[in-house]
Parts: C-alpha cells; structure tokens; sequence
C-alpha cells in the first residue's frame, strides 16, 4: 500500500494482508531492485510475500514477493488506478496494525478485480463508491440508511431522508435532521449497493457518495485530509 524511503537504499512498505492484516515491513536493498530479482513490489497486484521477525527488532523483513494475482487493465488505467488507490487509503489509515480483517479483506480483493475487469461493471468512482460502504460496514461504521440512528424510527423507502455521516446514518426531523438531504433513489441505490448490486448511480452521486464515506471515516478512524 505504500513504500517510504528508508537509509541508503531501503524501503518501509507497508502491506495489506490477508493472514496479518495491515504490516509494515523492512525491505532491504529494495530501491536498487532490478528486473527480474526475486522480490517485486509493484502496486495493485496481489503479492505472495515471505517476512521474517526476528526478536527485538521493530520492523520485520521482507525475504521475498512475488505477484500472485496480476491485474495490468488497472495498473494502465489512470481513473482505475485513482479509485483503487483511494481504496487502499482507507484501508491504510484506518486499520489497526497486525489485525487480520477477512471482510476488509475479501472487499478490496473483490473491488480491484472489478477494476481490472476488460469491460468495467460501472465507471471506476461509481464502483469506488459502491465498495466503500461495504467496506466501511467491515470496517464497523456502517451507515445505518432504513431509519434513524438516534431514535430508530424507520424510513419509508419513497421518502427522502437527512444523513449525517458523523452520527452514522440517518436522523430524522424530529430529532434534528442533518444538512445532507438523499433523495428516495439514491437511497435507494446506495442500499442495493451494500446488496453488492451493481452500481446505477451518476458521476456526481458517486462523488456524493465518496464524500459521505470519507466524513465518515474522518469521524470514526481519524482519517487524514
């Protein structure tokens, strides 16, 4: 998910896994790689990697990667690449470290194969948007879209509704209301999204969308501008 700089000529890279969950690593030698050695470390790709931890050591060691799942439409892609790198943002700043995350896990999988799909299922940020409310239900911060999160008093599904992504969810008028008004369709259409129906919405409601999610975020995991 990311590779800073490190020494004369190594790296700290930071994994996501599905074993370890989020893990920051020593990559020795790794900005002098040439092609064709046995460690890669290009993004995007799902890698097979070896690490070795060693007592008292802060970090542990990279031993070897290899690209277990390439996925090239979306490395050539720069929209594609945007989304995903969103994607792995999130993941990247709201994870704790050495936690295994299987839903968070099968969800990011499952966004970067779609982005690498020949014909995409949807434009790149509607499928962003899409993925990034179930990954924020994995994550635990689900957007609660049938009713409000302050008194539970449903929503019907025709109507129009208040969201507040701070407060989680919807909030009704008589406890308030939010400033964010959905109408009945988007609603609509962001629960089938966490139904894993494809994605019907316009540009600017994915961006809608994308804007809840990283409030949301911001609010909950401290997620950084």
């Amino acid at each position: 998910m990311r590779a800073v700089p490190y020494a004369d000529a190594d790296l700290v890279i930071t994994f996501f896994t599905e074993q370890l969950g989020r893990v920051s690593v020593i990559g020795r030698g790794a900005r002098r790689l040439k092609k064709g050695a046995s460690t890669v470390l290009e993004p995007m790709h799902t890698l097979e990697i070896d690490i070795v931890d060693r007592p008292r050591q802060t970090l542990a060691s990279l031993s070897s990667s290899t690209i277990a799942q390439p996925r090239t439409r979306l490395t050539a892609d720069l929209a594609r690449l945007e989304a995903a790198g969103r994607a792995l943002r999130w993941v990247r700043e709201t994870l704790p470290p050495r936690t295994t995350e299987p839903e968070v896990w099968t969800e990011i999988e499952s966004l970067l194969d779609d982005l690498d799909r020949p014909v995409l299922p949807g434009e790149p940020r509607a499928l962003l948007a899409a993925s990034g409310l179930r990954l924020l239900r994995a994550l635990g911060y689900g957007l609660e879209l049938d009713g409000c999160v302050s008194c539970g008093r449903p929503c019907a599904p025709e109507r129009a509704a208040c969201l507040d992504p701070i407060r989680g969810g919807l909030i009704c008028q008589a406890c308030g209301g939010a400033p964010l008004v959905l109408n009945a369709s988007l609603r609509a259409r962001m629960l089938a999204a966490l139904r894993r129906e494809p994605p019907a919405w316009s540009t600017p409601e994915a961006d809608l969308v994308l804007g809840v999610l990283d409030q949301s975020l911001r609010a909950h995991a401290d997620l950084r501008e």
